[in-house]
């Protein structure tokens, strides 16, 4: 369709150029500047190929990164909230803040934000109701505990992480050496 369209168009202004040669002037000037309009939208949009499995694809990828933005606050709300109303240690902010920026929570999301963090800041604003005593111990212990398990999830989102890249240069080497003759 797009050749029909470009001869059509050639004939058309080879014979308005026949009959009416001071139009020419004018029909290269506003093609030149449609050319010029339409490559600049091009590069400004890139590539987008209008296959039904790369739009999928793509709701997919949207979707799955709303999700993840959407844990990353939760999480990140529940922790500036006991930071707020109770406090870290240096220690535990360096690694609090690791784990949160990693986003090492992935496997361990729904115990952390449904349980773990929500009774934490329950015992801390219980505490906080009774000016701290008697509890400022249980409490600490919570934390402590808290931050070896997001201490434990940054090693194993490190390990995974190298265990990845090598099982994919493994399986590259393979299929090189089954392509090379």
């Amino acid at each position: 369709m797009n050749i029909i369209t470009l001869l059509l168009g050639i004939i058309v202004t080879a014979l308005t150029g026949l009959f009416f040669p001071s139009t020419l002037l004018w029909i290269a000037l506003f093609s030149g500047i449609a050319l010029l309009y339409f490559l600049w939208q091009m590069r400004k949009e890139g590539y987008q190929p209008k296959s039904k499995t790369y739009k999928a694809l793509e709701k997919l990828k949207k979707k799955r990164e709303k999700s993840e933005q959407t844990k990353h606050i939760h999480i990140n709300d529940q922790i500036a909230y006991i930071e707020e109303y109770w406090g870290y240690t240096k220690e535990q902010k360096r690694i609090i803040e690791k784990f949160v920026d990693k986003r090492a929570y992935s496997e361990i999301y729904n115990k952390l934000s449904a349980s773990l963090i929500p009774q934490i800041i329950g015992l801390i604003d219980n505490c906080n109701a009774r000016g701290q005593k008697g509890c400022k111990r249980e409490v600490s212990k919570r934390i402590r505990d808290l931050t070896d398990i997001m201490k434990s999830e940054l090693k194993k989102k490190k390990s995974k992480s190298t265990e990845s890249f090598e099982t994919t240069l493994e399986v590259y080497d393979h299929l090189v050496k089954e392509i090379k003759p």
